[in-house]
């Protein structure tokens, strides 16, 4: 299939499949979307609320016959309870597969929903109406959460220059401040050894009496 999920290298997953569901694809579709790219545990909680149709459904597409609900600030949805419970028995799968490898907090990476077989049901009595029986497909991939290695890498950099910079400050300054006041005592030595000898008087010996 072309929309299957591709696994990443760096990234470690579990996944679990249910086939042959008897729902609606539809209203399977728009459970999942309303759960991909959360947090496992968070996932579980709002399918599990939504099985007893404390939390809705927005549904984006096949809202045919919905109406707008007051819980979702006036969008479309509604409580596909059937789906939701056949979603929220996927993903506890995929949890418990999850801790089986050992992987540690997990996101929903993939989820999805599609069609998979159509059965045609003619009506009895020879009458031309048809009633089709179709069954869906769940698939859901949970991925290990990874922190970015360059985010971090930057981070303390950033970190280490703060640090570094007034320690590199204070070294430069302390020499300056050491050598300042010797180099003026010198100088000041210097001009009062000068002065002492210019204005110091010149004794004339006096004259031998015989």
């Amino acid at each position: 299939m072309a929309y299957a999920y591709r696994e990443k290298k760096e990234m470690r997953t579990a996944r679990a499949r249910v086939t042959g569901i008897n729902a609606s694809y539809k209203d399977l579709c728009e459970v999942c979307s309303n759960v991909r790219g959360h947090g496992t545990e968070d996932a579980i909680e709002f399918l599990e609320l939504a099985a007893k149709k404390k939390k809705a459904i927005f549904f984006a597409r096949h809202a045919t016959g919905k109406g707008h609900r007051s819980e979702l600030g006036g969008k479309i949805g509604g409580f596909p309870t059937k789906s939701v419970k056949f979603v929220l028995e996927v993903v506890k799968s995929a949890a418990a597969n999850a801790i089986r490898l050992g992987l540690g907090e997990t996101k929903i990476v993939h989820i999805i929903a599609n069609k998979q077989d159509t059965y045609p049901r003619m009506s009895p009595k020879g009458r031309r109406i048809v009633h089709n029986y179709e069954t869906a497909f769940v698939e859901v991939v949970l991925g290990e959460k990874q922190e970015k290695a360059g985010v971090k890498k930057e981070w303390k950099k950033a970190e280490e220059k703060k640090v570094g910079s007034p320690k590199a400050e204070t070294t430069t300054d302390e020499p300056k401040k050491v050598d300042a006041p010797k180099q003026v005592e010198t100088k000041n030595v210097e001009t009062a050894k000068s002065v002492e000898k210019k204005e110091a008087p010149k004794v004339e010996a006096a004259p031998v009496r015989s």
